[in-house]
């Protein structure tokens, strides 16, 4: 009997380790974030001091990517750590399975208390997912920036201010209420920079007497690929009025108020003069040079580039003021130490790059995400990391970081080996892509781009859109910038033809 109790004893001390050992996981994510607007990475524009603290204390990786560029299936692969065709959100349409195995539920049910806050961003509501959520509701799943309306399994809910000083202040409140006994699990999900770029009151000024470099490629010709890439629907000089806050003045506003543009009225009295206190200039000297000619060609191209990059550089801004915010909480409380940190973003974003403002393709500015890792007790401060990693990998890292062992269906590879071991040579060697939310040849649909996929390797990238048949290679050592499609050359007809095998042999190994 004595021998039992102290069994017990026994087992309830290493139970006890364990979960004492657990790392907290907090998890930090965006939506369209640029690689070129975070400090850390090489190229930057702008400086993001509270997300540049997370490279410099832990890990950065400069060849994070996703299976498919675009909001709703990279948020299904990284709850799944699945490709789109088996988690079944192919497409922004696509309705959400939440019966289907993720992470967050496995980690829940090990004893770590999870909650969701912000941007979810699915077709269908969160379950039993997460323990307990708050999501952005209304718009499509995108919430809005101002006043924004949450929903919760105690129903709906507007709350003043701007979405994402809301999402820290539920965050920080939520890590303040939680079970100090459990090790905790918490999704703090932004909705910037998304489109309809808005930043917060106190960084809506700023940058009008700053030029931001204009990326080489932004007057790309194309020339070198298929008539359909040229043609698509994403290119900067197209935009227009309000998606750039060129809008009515506040005197023309108040003279007629049904001249008031939506996001304007989505704003209180307090919020709209803010607004027109910093942009009523600017929208007057725009009409200005439009009244003199000045804005024509390339000029009005260059013009709206830097509206577009200024507003996307001050919601960056503003995201990063948020996550400092967190990591001084965790400074405060006494738990960096045992903190796993990551931040991410659904996909990168075309910040001006071939003349785009948007996402999707296997390019690489759409193709990268931005991944930030600290972990004090697995990763080496000013860790960087080269090896192709995908978003599927993010769900095995949790679950090994919990002492879970992911189900064999998981397509994605915990990352623990290559944080311990940076220089690991034996980690995959190609990763593969595949977008579906485009037409097909017939009918292209949203943006007018075809569905295409691809594999990259550590040099070469092979893309396939088979609607048309048509292929594109690219030697990223040489060509960075993806301008010179190779497919063709007959110097590069043996790495075309390995690829194309490596494609093939991809998609049988993920059963798609």
């Amino acid at each position: 009997m004595k021998f039992i109790k102290l069994s017990w004893l026994f087992i309830f001390f290493l139970v006890s380790t364990y979960a004492e050992d657990r790392p907290n996981i907090l998890f930090l994510f965006s939506d369209d974030h640029a690689l070129r607007t975070i400090g850390a990475y090489p190229g930057s524009i702008n400086n993001t001091p509270n997300l540049d603290r997370i490279a410099r204390e832990g890990a950065l990786f400069t060849n994070s990517f996703n299976v498919n560029s675009i909001c709703c299936p990279s948020r299904a692969a990284i709850l799944t750590g699945k490709h789109s065709l088996a988690n079944g959100v192919i497409g922004n349409s696509s309705k959400w399975n939440g019966k289907q195995w993720v992470f967050s539920r496995e980690i829940g049910k090990s004893g770590y208390q999870t909650g969701l806050i912000g941007k979810w961003h699915l077709k269908g509501n969160p379950t039993d997912e997460f323990q307990s959520w708050e999501i952005l509701s209304g718009k499509g799943g995108q919430g809005s920036y101002f006043n924004p309306t949450f929903l919760s399994p105690n129903g709906e809910r507007k709350v003043t201010g701007h979405s994402t000083k809301i999402i820290t202040d539920k965050a920080l409140r939520w890590l303040k209420k939680r079970d100090q006994k459990k090790p905790f699990l918490l999704c703090a999900q932004f909705k910037v920079p998304h489109i309809h770029r808005l930043p917060p009151i106190d960084r809506m000024r700023g940058y009008d007497d700053v030029e931001f470099p204009v990326p080489e490629t932004f007057f790309d010709d194309f020339s070198s690929r298929s008539s359909f890439v040229s043609e698509t629907w994403m290119a900067l000089k197209g935009m227009k009025g309000n998606v750039l806050n060129i809008a009515p003045t506040k005197e023309e506003i108040d003279k007629n108020p049904k001249i008031r543009p939506p996001f304007l009225h989505e704003m209180n009295s307090k919020q709209r003069k803010a607004w027109h206190s910093a942009y009523d200039t600017r929208n007057l000297r725009y009409r200005k040079l439009i009244q003199e000619e000045k804005l024509q060609g390339k000029t009005k191209s260059l013009y709206i580039y830097q509206r577009f990059i200024k507003d996307y550089v001050r919601c960056v801004d503003g995201l990063d003021d948020q996550i400092g915010r967190i990591l001084n909480f965790l400074d405060d409380q006494n738990l960096t130490e045992n903190t796993l940190v990551i931040y991410s973003s659904d996909q990168g974003f075309f910040t001006g790059e071939h003349g785009w403002a948007e996402k999707r393709w296997m390019y690489e500015e759409s193709f990268k995400s931005p991944l930030l890792m600290r972990w004090p007790k697995m990763v080496k401060p000013g860790t960087r990391i080269t090896q192709l990693v995908q978003n599927i990998d993010l769900a095995p890292t949790f679950m090994k970081a919990a002492g879970l062992i992911p189900p064999e269906t998981v397509h994605g590879i915990a990352l623990q080996p290559i944080l311990s071991n940076p220089s690991s040579r034996s980690w995959r060697k190609d990763i593969l892509y595949q977008y579906f939310d485009g037409g097909t040849r017939e009918n292209r649909g949203p943006y007018n781009m075809p569905r295409h996929e691809g594999i990259r390797d550590t040099r070469y990238k092979l893309i396939s859109f088979y609607d048309y048949k048509t292929w594109e290679f690219y030697d990223l050592k040489n060509d960075p910038e993806e301008l010179h499609n190779l497919f063709n050359q007959e110097s590069m007809k043996f790495e075309v033809n390995r690829l194309q095998k490596r494609l093939r042999i991809k998609k049988a190994e993920f059963g798609l």
